[in-house]
């Protein structure tokens, strides 16, 4: 979640834009005469299930003086131990937010824990807009506490030809919970249609979702001829890395070759390489013969060492999963035998299942 995204503050900004101010310091008032911001203390913020995205939060402070008549911009800030994030910012004496995008804040740009009580440091820095010849005056902090409740990860789906158009019959799960961006690994080729279409079925379940009024935002290839507004890709780059933001209703795409396994297997000769079942929704490896203790193996998008995932720890999505950590070790072997690795790309992080055949 971004701190500002505020239309009073935009639409202010929007209006004084060309009202630069360049005062002398001889017009205002001094250190000893200049008056700080007091900022109110603030109760403890809870959120839950039910208030995090629905009930406010109003921040208030006492107006800033700078010995001159100016338009003072006030910028509020959260602070937990060495990190500070901006809150929002507002050209008048209060400043509301949304209890999730505080702890939007929190959790993502100071790296606070989720669903937990943390205490969190504000405080408020007054500036003359559109002057940087005076210093900001910054009020004392308050302390409070935030209950950082992070909703559970949400879903979308892929429907296209490659799946047989079932509306719900590929699931993408959110990357991060809160966020609204998505991410999927995905081969959408199909016998009977070049170039391969597909839709975006977001949260709400709907059809339309994000194609209704479709604008390619982002995307490279799209067919403008195509009046149902679904998103396509040509015959020679039918797997594709998409990145999705429902909020922002932007797709955007990362074209991928080839999805491989190496490993002491095959002495690290070359990329065995991986096929997507559209059915499971799933990328299913050969047989691989691995040892138990021996030098392991890792993933490869394109045979690129940049794009290695490694370092394997139990999985807690999918039951006997290990999720995958891109640039990690090497991943351990399940064990002596002949094993189908299943790689599920639809989520953050990617999370490999052992079949032993």
């Amino acid at each position: 979640m971004k701190a500002i995204k505020y239309l009073s503050f935009f639409a202010a900004a929007s209006l004084l834009a060309s009202c630069t101010i360049d005062l002398d310091r001889t017009e205002i008032g001094t250190a000893e005469t200049n008056v700080k911001p007091v900022l109110s203390e603030m109760a403890d913020i809870i959120s839950d299930g039910n208030t995090s995205n629905v009930e406010k939060v109003v921040f208030t402070w006492s107006a800033a003086d700078f010995g001159a008549a100016t338009q003072i911009e006030y910028s509020l800030y959260a602070r937990l131990g060495e990190k500070t994030a901006l809150l929002g910012q507002s050209y008048n004496n209060r400043l509301t937010i949304s209890k999730g995008d505080i702890v939007g804040v929190i959790c993502n740009d100071l790296g606070g824990p989720k669903n937990q009580n943390v205490k969190i440091e504000s405080y408020v820095e007054a500036n003359i807009y559109g002057s940087e010849t005076t210093d900001a005056l910054v009020s004392s902090p308050i302390s409070y506490s935030v209950y950082t409740y992070l909703p559970p990860k949400k879903n979308i789906w892929l429907p296209g030809k490659y799946q047989g158009w079932s509306q719900f019959g590929t699931e993408v799960w959110e990357m991060e919970a809160g966020t609204n961006q998505y991410k999927i690994l995905v081969d959408v080729s199909n016998p009977d249609e070049t170039p391969y279409y597909f839709k975006v079925v977001d949260e709400s379940g709907s059809w339309v979702g994000m194609n209704d009024g479709y604008v390619a935002d982002g995307w490279e290839v799209a067919d403008p001829a195509n009046s149902d507004g679904n998103f396509s890709v040509p015959a020679e780059e039918p797997i594709i890395w998409l990145n999705i933001n429902t909020k922002k209703k932007t797709v955007s795409k990362q074209v991928i070759s080839r999805v491989g396994i190496i490993g002491e297997f095959n002495d690290w000769a070359d990329d065995e390489l991986f096929t997507y079942d559209p059915a499971e929704n799933v990328w299913v490896s050969p047989v691989i013969s691995f040892t138990e203790g021996g030098d392991g193996w890792l993933l490869r998008l394109d045979k690129d060492w940049n794009l290695k995932y490694g370092s394997a720890v139990a999985s807690s999505d999918i039951e006997g999963g290990f999720e995958l950590t891109q640039g990690g070790n090497n991943n351990p072997t399940p064990g002596t035998g002949d094993y189908i690795v299943k790689l599920y790309a639809n989520r953050t992080p990617f999370v490999v299942v052992y079949e032993k055949q």
